[in-house]
């Protein structure tokens, strides 16, 4: 990979790369982060990387990267746990809340179900796409997917309880 197809790849792929972290995080600092690593990896591994295949090697990177950030930060809140005040329960239901209760719901998922929902429904990935980039087979992904929706849809229920 050239000066040129890595630039032409931080020009395409960026700004994709950023909106799936940044829904995958919820913070615009720590996507960034994870955003940048990845291309400093690609930097770095620019000799053996194909430029035809850049956005999937890309992909993969942040995936891992984001679910080492999510055990790392489980670990230190598990620490913590006790810590946290309980939080209060909405008298009213409005969008904001709504969203709101949608992020809680994608938080209490397992980390492979959450990403299968951010790439699937959120950025319109294919099963095969999520399947070369998590390394799950495709029907594995479809049973992670079907479980996951099945899941935030229970949540979903209980919240407007």
């Amino acid at each position: 990979m050239t000066i040129e197809e890595y630039n032409e790849c931080v020009k395409l792929y960026g700004d994709e790369l950023y909106r799936f972290a940044l829904r995958y995080t919820g913070y615009g600092a720590a996507s960034e982060d994870a955003v940048q690593d990845v291309f400093v990896t690609l930097w770095e591994k620019r000799e053996s990387v194909v430029t035809s295949g850049a956005m999937g090697y890309l992909m993969r990177l942040l995936y891992r990267r984001l679910v080492d950030t999510h055990r790392h930060k489980m670990v230190e809140l598990g620490a913590c746990k006790n810590l946290r005040p309980k939080q209060e329960e909405y008298e009213q239901h409005n969008d904001f809340e709504l969203q709101d209760a949608m992020q809680k719901a994608l938080n209490q998922l397992p980390e492979v179900q959450r990403q299968l929902i951010l790439m699937k429904d959120l950025e319109g990935y294919e099963y095969k796409e999520m399947s070369d980039i998590t390394g799950l087979t495709e029907q594995q992904v479809g049973v992670y997917l079907f479980r996951a929706r099945k899941t935030m849809k229970k949540l979903l229920e209980d919240y407007r309880k």
